[in-house]
């Protein structure tokens, strides 16, 4: 007998028909998971300053890829990495 509900192939970023995600906006709890922090400690990065102030588009908050870019970035150079050599 055929499943009448087929488990739901994975679906890769590019292919996301989500607006939000091609404009590279994540929810706190997805910037936090690449972050690999949980979503309280990303909240108190923002309240302290530390990690840039998420967008709010109606009462959603969205972090800006590039500033988890620039956040990750920051990291590295206050580790002493050299970017771009490896």
């Amino acid at each position: 007998m055929r499943n009448p509900h087929p488990s739901p192939s994975p679906v890769r970023f590019a292919e996301s028909g989500n607006a939000a995600d091609r404009a590279g906006l994540l929810t706190l709890p997805a910037a936090a998971t690449t972050l690999a922090i949980s979503k309280r400690t990303l909240e108190r990065l923002i309240a302290s300053g530390e990690f840039p102030r998420p967008v709010k588009i109606g009462r959603a908050s969205r972090v800006l890829s590039s500033d988890l870019a620039h956040y990750l970035e920051q990291l590295r150079r206050k580790r002493g990495d050299i970017i771009g050599n490896s």
